[in-house]
């Protein structure tokens, strides 16, 4: 007997490969026109690279964090909304960056107008307003409870437009 050439296989493999190619194509096209490196950076100038974002990142440029001292402003959008700690850093924007992808690649019909932090959010807001700030408000807030129980106050719950008026 001869042996037959397997024609479906490589055809089934240079099927693979167009699609692979295609897939890599349009991920490298969707990374670069959604600026993705930017989101490896911490400018806050790529939180506004969506349009959901815009209120919230003007209200940032004139308020105090955004002032800038030697070139920089005084607080990012990374210095409030994410954990300092290099490894929780990066998983917190992993998560933020899959979420975000996700609900604009898939859930377009269903975006608010105004994004709402979560309570890890707000957790780590906390945490950062206490962090910067510990010599004005150690004898205001005890930084060691939890601002989403037991009565403590919470920082924003007096300076709610600090930052930015909306989504908090």
């Amino acid at each position: 007997m001869e042996d037959q050439p397997k024609k479906p296989l490589s055809f089934l493999a240079l099927l693979l490969g167009v699609l692979c190619v295609f897939a890599c194509v349009i991920g490298v096209y969707t990374f670069y026109n959604a600026k993705g490196m930017s989101y490896f950076s911490d400018d806050s100038e790529a939180c506004n690279n969506c349009h959901v974002m815009n209120d919230v990142y003007n209200d940032w440029s004139r308020g105090s964090h955004a002032q800038k001292i030697a070139g920089e402003p005084r607080a990012t959008c990374n210095d409030c909304h994410l954990p300092h700690n290099f490894v929780e850093k990066w998983i917190a924007k992993a998560e933020s960056g899959v979420a975000h992808a996700y609900a604009f690649t898939f859930k377009l019909d269903v975006l608010p107008t105004n994004l709402s932090a979560t309570a890890k959010s707000k957790d780590t807001v906390q945490e950062n307003c206490v962090r910067c700030h510990s010599d004005m408000v150690s004898n205001v807030v005890n930084p060691t409870t939890n601002p989403h129980g037991n009565g403590a106050l919470s920082c924003v719950s007096c300076h709610a437009s600090v930052g930015h008026r909306r989504g908090f």
